[in-house]
């Protein structure tokens, strides 16, 4: 008998640990469980109009990454103070666009006045002075 004819068939579970540490994943953070994000993230893909589905995929495997879940927490709901630059973030500020009757005209407009170097114009608006309280002194 030949060696290749007992030879077992390498699950698909043990090749993507392989894989994971080639990536640069510690066997701790395998443990706990890798995410897998996408990239773009869904809430920012491109609906086709024909047949009303996500491009690209949504499980296509050119569009998936693996991260550690804090990475992968971060990456999709911002680091705490603020959720710009975040999928959540970039999400909202999509549906906010959308929601504008021309069609995000108006806010191209002013993103394209304040790239140009033209400020719009804003009133100033500027908290009053006021002193400080005098008091007097206690005697002791």
């Amino acid at each position: 008998m030949r060696t290749s004819d007992h030879r077992k068939h390498i699950p698909i579970g043990v090749k993507l640990h392989a894989a994971l540490l080639l990536l640069g994943f510690t066997e701790e953070e395998i443990a706990g469980g890798v995410e897998w994000d996408h990239q773009p993230a869904l809430a920012l893909r491109i609906v086709d109009p024909e047949t009303g589905e996500l491009m690209p995929h949504p499980n296509d495997p050119r569009h998936l990454r693996p991260l550690r879940k804090v990475e992968h927490a971060e990456k999709t709901r911002g680091r705490g103070a603020t959720t710009a630059g975040s999928d959540v973030g970039n999400a909202a500020k999509v549906k906010r666009i959308e929601r504008d009757p021309a069609g995000g005209e108006e806010f191209r407009r002013r993103i394209l006045e304040i790239k140009r170097g033209e400020r719009p114009e804003r009133p100033r608006s500027r908290m009053p002075s006021r002193p400080f309280p005098n008091r007097k002194r206690s005697k002791p």
